[in-house]
């Protein structure tokens, strides 16, 4: 047995003389600590880095080898459709959904297979408003498919990247850029207001909280751009329905139930059989534990809820049972110095995002701590901020769904409501990019498998 333990490390540390050393010779403490048995952390660390530098390498090499495209999107001008709402828009979320892909274990750690991103954007180049989706071309079936099962005349081209065509390095002696990431104040389960609350109850009217942002696009003048984005990262929703489950839970007062791991069992082990011991040794077996029923225990707690506290869990409910992705807001206003006016257009684009918050649920803000273009910095504000300028249009040009801020959860509801075409006995906006006349028909090619 003295045998078998001697290459257990551990097993022979003597502590005695380890506190004798750690007492006069901190460093030599630490040299014994190692080469009796704490070689092992530096082993593990090791193996970490060596097994998840290899992951990142081939991501890298995956990545760098996808091919990506711009797709604008004219909306017609018909009367049929110019009075489509945002729950159309909401099916093309659901269909964008499908372009989740799980990997196995090939895939991952061979291939560095990883799931992708889409781009959902709206830019005004010097007041020319379009639509557009960034995706992989190999989503381009997938995408154009969505958008012609409600729009079948809607015009959709393949185009040059009009993020490129502006400087990307500041500061710049002609050009200047602000921009932002919206962040969620409150967790993910919480809703925005979504679109179902801005239609009249009464005369069914929709009131769009995003034709202002599009009246203002419009009127941007010579030298000046804003760009509007979504970054939506398909997925199993499995992480977020937990989070939602457990807010929930927490609401209705039922305790959440901490489900034990393999390393808890194991150290539970010994304590219950000392317990059964115990018991024996003394004559006194303990009763069976009484089960707890958390359906009675929250019914009382459900009725002392208040009628917006119901309409909070309601609603979160509503959320969670509707189909989502991870997501990123960003928002870019870049222009030559003599011609941006700050305030018009990034107050117009805070003004529509804030329509949808509310003060007891879900709301989104712009992030000036960390991401954001901030003119409140102290120290070295204009170095400051022109790395952050540089980050965001980096983030923006690769739409990238890691760059920046934690993403979070938003559902198709909420995404409709944020990014749908306009409805355009609202939006006069003389330069918005749209489809003049109907088409004979669909394209006869459209992909449906």
């Amino acid at each position: 047995m003295d045998e078998l333990l001697a290459f257990v490390p551990f097993a022979n540390f003597d502590v005695d003389a380890f506190l004798d050393l750690a007492g006069g010779d901190p460093f030599t403490a630490m040299a014994y600590l190692t080469i009796n048995g704490g070689w092992i952390i530096f082993v593990w660390a090791f193996l970490w880095m060596l097994v998840y530098g290899w992951l990142e390498w081939r991501q890298n090499l995956f990545i760098a080898s996808q091919e990506w495209m711009l797709l604008r999107i004219a909306v017609p001008k018909a009367s049929e459709y110019n009075q489509q709402t945002p729950r159309a828009v909401e099916n093309i979320m659901a269909n964008l959904a499908g372009a989740h892909s799980p990997s196995s274990w090939k895939e991952k750690w061979i291939d560095g297979k990883l799931q992708m991103p889409l781009s959902l954007e709206i830019a005004s180049i010097e007041g020319q408003v379009s639509y557009y989706i960034y995706c992989l071309r190999q989503m381009r079936d997938l995408v154009e498919a969505a958008i012609y099962a409600v729009y079948p005349d809607a015009d959709i081209d393949e185009v040059e990247d009009y993020a490129r065509a502006v400087p990307g390095k500041y500061p710049n002696d002609e050009w200047d850029l602000w921009g932002t990431e919206m962040t969620n104040v409150a967790p993910d389960p919480y809703p925005l207001k979504s679109y179902p609350e801005f239609e009249d109850k009464v005369t069914g009217e929709f009131k769009d909280p995003v034709a202002n942002l599009l009246e203002v696009f419009a009127r941007l003048g010579s030298g000046e751009q804003a760009w509007y984005q979504i970054v939506i990262l398909p997925t199993d929703q499995k992480d977020f329905r937990q989070r939602a489950e457990k807010l929930i839970n927490k609401i209705k007062g039922i305790k959440e139930v901490k489900k034990k791991t393999v390393l808890d069992e194991v150290l539970d082990l010994p304590l219950a059989t000392a317990k059964t011991f115990a018991d024996v040794a003394l004559g006194t077996p303990s009763a069976p534990a009484k089960k707890k029923d958390d359906a009675k225990e929250a019914f009382p707690r459900m009725m002392a809820l208040s009628p917006g506290e119901r309409y909070v869990l309601e609603a979160i409910e509503r959320k969670a049972g509707k189909i989502g992705f991870e997501t990123k807001v960003r928002f870019i206003y870049v222009g030559k110095k003599a011609k941006m006016s700050k305030p018009k257009v990034v107050n117009a684009f805070i003004g529509a995002i804030k329509q949808t918050n509310t003060f007891n649920m879900q709301a989104l803000k712009p992030e000036t701590k960390r991401v954001g273009v901030s003119g409140t910095l102290w120290w070295f504000k204009d170095r400051r901020n022109n790395v952050r300028k540089n980050k965001l249009m980096m983030a923006y040009r690769k739409r990238h769904a890691v760059m920046g801020l934690n993403r979070y959860f938003l559902c198709s509801e909420e995404l409709a409501t944020l990014w749908h075409f306009p409805i355009l006995m609202q939006v006069k906006a003389p330069q918005l990019r749209r489809t003049e006349a109907k088409k004979a028909e669909p394209p006869a090619n459209i992909p449906f498998g």
